[in-house]
């Protein structure tokens, strides 16, 4: 499964200094307190005839570890596809790591069975009924303790697999409430900044009752929704709670847990209500795609540089950028820009279309 055409904001890979070979990390701009790791995120072939697949998946493997990559984040939908890679990446030494879509989860038959799963807008609709965006926005409550329990037993289900290094959690956040400028240009909405009931969410039963517990009020008839301190806290927090819960999760069954976030700490909580710099992970991916944002490469630097300072220190942060969005040549400026503001390395997305030429001018950026 390719990631939706909408938004494509899969995240990030550690490109690892370039002593990769030696396992020696000696790159000055880097966090000290962190080796410099290189990733990939990858689809699961597309092409592939099943009689030679293992072939194909074996070239990409070795490539990728051909060209510095450390570990690979496969996009998971089910266990028959890590039954099928991890022994090939066994084979070729690149760690292999779980890739899942936490919440964004458009599956008719939980929409059908548990439709009080789903998170409601500030018009009261649900996003079964009335999807913003795209049809495919059907987006789970991070505060609906079913849900909470759903989310637990799919990351307990990759934690039995014996070779597995990890698990990453992919749009765990909530629906987008204001776009990236290259996205919102896109759309018949309003093209402001400002919070719209339509794209705020939640106001599910279970959100507006556990809300009104701490504060005393109903969110859905409070008059500043949009800049309601308490009421972002607890979007803040629902999120934050639910990824600690899955941390847990993961070290018990042995694994450790990432995710890939919204490009910078304000970013991520104005427009999808990630304050990652409170989450218990092991590694961070920021997906740092600077044309949707209207930015030059340079802009790169700049967004690093604010993660990996609110980190300070406690995880190691890794740029994720988007080859698409990227020459090779400027593949070369934006690792040279992430390792100089303290990024761990980079992860490259998608590490399906990583070659020769990005290998090349990524390899002179980590110098």
């Amino acid at each position: 499964m390719k990631k939706r055409q909408f938004l494509k904001v899969f995240s990030v890979a550690t490109v690892g200094a370039m002593a990769l070979s030696s396992g020696v990390w000696s790159c000055a701009g880097a966090d000290s307190k962190h080796k410099l790791k290189n990733w990939a995120w990858i689809h699961p072939l597309e092409t592939a005839d099943p009689a030679h697949s293992a072939d194909e998946w074996k070239k990409l493997l070795n490539n990728l570890k051909k060209w510095g990559i450390d570990s690979a984040l496969l996009l998971t939908q089910n266990t028959k596809i890590i039954g099928e890679v991890l022994p090939i990446a066994k084979e070729a030494a690149l760690e292999l790591h779980a890739w899942i879509i936490a919440l964004n989860w458009p599956d008719k038959t939980t929409m059908k069975e548990h439709p009080s799963w789903y998170v409601v807008n500030g018009k009261g609709e649900s996003c079964i009924e009335k999807p913003a965006y795209v049809d495919d926005y059907n987006w789970l409550c991070p505060s609906n303790p079913e849900v909470i329990e759903f989310m637990k037993k799919r990351v307990q289900e990759l934690c039995v697999i014996d070779g597995l290094a990890g698990v990453h959690l992919d749009y765990i956040r909530y629906p987008d409430v204001v776009l990236a400028p290259e996205h919102k240009a896109k759309y018949t909405i309003p093209q402001d900044d400002l919070v719209h009931p339509m794209a705020d969410y939640c106001y599910c039963e279970v959100c507006r009752s556990q809300f009104k517990k701490l504060s005393g009020m109903d969110p859905l008839t409070i008059p500043d929704q949009a800049t309601n301190q308490a009421w972002l806290n607890f979007r803040y927090d629902s999120v934050t709670h639910l990824v600690g819960e899955l941390y847990d999760v993961a070290h018990k069954g042995g694994k450790v847990l990432s995710a890939a976030v919204f490009p910078t700490p304000y970013l991520s909580k104005f427009r999808v209500r990630q304050d990652w710099i409170k989450w218990k992970l092991d590694s961070v991916m920021t997906m740092i795609y600077h044309r949707y944002e209207g930015q030059p490469v340079e802009w790169i630097e700049t967004a690093t540089r604010e993660g990996v300072e609110a980190l300070a220190g406690k995880i190691p942060y890794y740029s994720g950028l988007h080859l698409a969005q990227l020459t090779p040549k400027e593949l070369g400026v934006a690792t040279k820009l992430s390792l100089k503001a303290g990024a761990s390395g980079i992860v490259v997305f998608p590490g399906n279309k990583m070659d020769e030429a990005y290998w090349r001018s990524m390899k002179e950026g980590l110098i």
